[in-house]
């Protein structure tokens, strides 16, 4: 593989390392109830899905783990 295909790659890495963290931050701070922690989260992703429109969105991922954690407490009440 050439230098110019592995530069190419990295920064897909990078987004992919950095979204798998915002996505474990939110989840702790779900967890926690910690509502600062999760709009801070929800800005970074918001700006790492502006920067990036090409790959996958996090905050999709990040409503999708908002909207199950919701049905799970409507269920249990």
């Amino acid at each position: 593989m050439s230098k110019t295909a592995l530069t190419a790659v990295r920064p897909s890495d990078d987004n992919d390392r950095l979204a798998v963290s915002l996505l474990s931050e939110f989840r702790a701070a779900w967890s926690t109830g910690d509502h600062d922690q999760m709009s801070a989260v929800m800005l970074a992703a918001h700006e790492l899905d502006m920067a990036h429109p090409d790959e996958p969105r996090l905050m999709d991922e990040i409503r999708g783990i908002r909207s199950h954690g919701q049905s799970a407490y409507l269920a249990a009440a």
